[in-house]
């Protein structure tokens, strides 16, 4: 640590980056006490910064453990992106986007939301208006659909009421029976496809990728303007680029065990 005056140092904000910091992989889930012992400061300080963290949604918490949520990625971002796993998604993120000429992105859940955390914008004049950081709800994503498809049957119906819907266009789904119907009759695939739901004419494509525990922690999705690039072509040329891409980052991973 550089050497400052003590009197400019914000004590209260070192605390907190330390009971961030104190989450790891082998502390994912952690008490009150739990973390007041490991940053090595007092019940009350931890409970004080905790609710802080989760008041901001940094920080969840459930049957009284506390653990990190998605979000926090906003805070590191730039380490995040400097992971060799992360490099490499980059690569077959700008190849695919390069050989369909279409925007392609990585993007994360965060309960009724996904965060894209990585994107290549296609070389057009449109201008998408998605960028990192961009958040988009859950049930109207190709990504949040593939995130839906990968839930147990009790978890995916108790996740599917706590989502918001609202008739976006004329193609929403407005009623969560039916969304839960929509999940199960295309959780077979290895991918989903959103058509019209979000904005008219927009369609979108999101395939997964897992890490070495073959769980999904994340989805590459792609989009097109039907005028652009309909459905058929969509599935036929852009989706097989698509999957290929998410697989060799899944396996990627899998190889440097993150």
């Amino acid at each position: 640590m550089n050497n400052f005056d003590k009197k400019d140092i914000v004590s209260a904000l070192v605390k907190g980056i330390n009971v961030i910091k104190a989450f790891d992989k082998q502390n994912t889930h952690m008490t009150l006490s739990d973390v007041a012992k490991k940053v090595g400061i007092t019940r009350a300080s931890a409970r004080r910064l905790l609710l802080t963290l989760e008041t901001l949604d940094y920080v969840a918490q459930r049957d009284n453990f506390f653990y990190l949520t998605p979000k926090i990625i906003e805070l590191g971002y730039s380490y995040y992106a400097s992971l060799p796993w992360t490099d490499l998604a980059y690569k077959n993120l700008k190849q695919v986007a390069n050989e369909c000429k279409l925007s392609c992105s990585i993007s994360i859940l965060d309960n009724t939301n996904i965060i894209c955390i990585m994107r290549i914008a296609a070389q057009r004049v449109l201008s998408e208006g998605i960028h990192v950081g961009t958040r988009l709800p859950t049930a109207y994503t190709a990504t949040g659909r593939v995130y839906l498809a990968h839930m147990k049957d009790e978890k995916l119906k108790e996740f599917i009421k706590t989502l918001p819907l609202k008739a976006h266009t004329k193609k929403s789904v407005t009623c969560h029976s039916t969304l839960y119907k929509k999940i199960k009759d295309t959780q077979h695939q290895s991918f989903q496809i959103v058509q019209e739901e979000l904005e008219d004419g927009l369609i979108a494509l999101a395939s997964p990728i897992y890490n070495k525990e073959k769980e999904i922690i994340g989805a590459m999705n792609i989009g097109s303007h039907i005028s652009y690039k309909d459905v058929d072509v969509l599935k036929k040329d852009v989706l097989p680029k698509l999957q290929k891409a998410a697989q060799q980052t899944s396996e990627t991973i899998s190889l440097l065990q993150y």
